[in-house]
């Protein structure tokens, strides 16, 4: 469950500054999924029927993730609580944990059939409380203040390794306008709803949500939706 590429008319009106190319995508071995447990598979109405989004554990009973991940694949309709489940974890069929959506927090200024615009990536942002508390994983929380200036890690399930982690180290952010930054690292589908991640004094914080890539020219490849304190206050009743 993916949102598509974005427009290129959109993406030209960020910054076009040029930098060298990062490397791919590591491929995480099992012993390092331990570190990320609070990264998990997001899954929505079943694995036949539905279809797969990142998602990260940001407090006990709270997952993280893009709206756009909520809503069905065929049709707009959104996705019941009971059919939201999130994995921690997930890791070729074993996970640390297993809980499904008691509620979904979407944010109020995300329209999903409106046209893909710098207001709908923003806004592209959902919360899962889940319908009880995840214990024996450790949260990443999100950021307190703005660190992205640091090298950033974009970690999710990618469509072409979905049943394990990939990490793409080294992102810099190569432009910002209306509420939305560009990294130069690559998310594909899969990726969506997954971290954008600085190492901080107090360790690992979210610091955006991916919400959208693109295949086109340029440097920047993927579109995230800054997040923060202020971001869950506007989510959560």
């Amino acid at each position: 469950m993916n949102r598509p590429a974005v427009a290129l008319a959109l993406l030209a009106c960020l910054s076009q500054a040029q930098a060298s190319p990062l490397p791919g995508p590591e491929r995480l071995g099992d012993a390092a999924h331990a570190d990320w447990a609070a990264i998990g598979r997001v899954n929505v109405a079943g694995f036949g029927s539905g279809g797969t989004c990142t998602g990260t554990l940001i407090a006990p009973d709270l997952v993280m993730t893009a709206a756009h991940c909520l809503y069905a694949v065929k049709g707009i309709a959104r996705a019941a609580p009971g059919q939201v489940h999130f994995l921690a974890g997930w890791l070729k069929g074993s996970y640390a944990a297993h809980r499904t959506a008691e509620r979904i927090y979407i944010h109020p200024g995300y329209e999903h059939q409106a046209k893909i615009d710098f207001n709908n990536l923003r806004s592209d942002l959902a919360v899962l409380h889940l319908a009880a508390p995840i214990t024996q994983v450790k949260p990443i929380p999100l950021a307190q203040t703005a660190v992205d200036a640091a090298p950033l890690s974009l970690i999710g399930y990618r469509r072409d390794r979905p049943n394990a982690l990939s990490r793409q180290s080294g992102c810099r952010v190569r432009a910002r306008q209306d509420g939305v930054i560009g990294l130069d690292c690559t998310a594909i589908p899969g990726s969506s709803g997954g971290p954008v991640l600085a190492e901080t004094p107090d360790g690992w914080r979210v610091i955006a949500v991916v919400t959208a890539a693109n295949t086109g020219p340029g440097p920047v490849r993927t579109v995230a939706a800054p997040v923060g304190m202020a971001t869950l206050a506007d989510l959560l009743p």
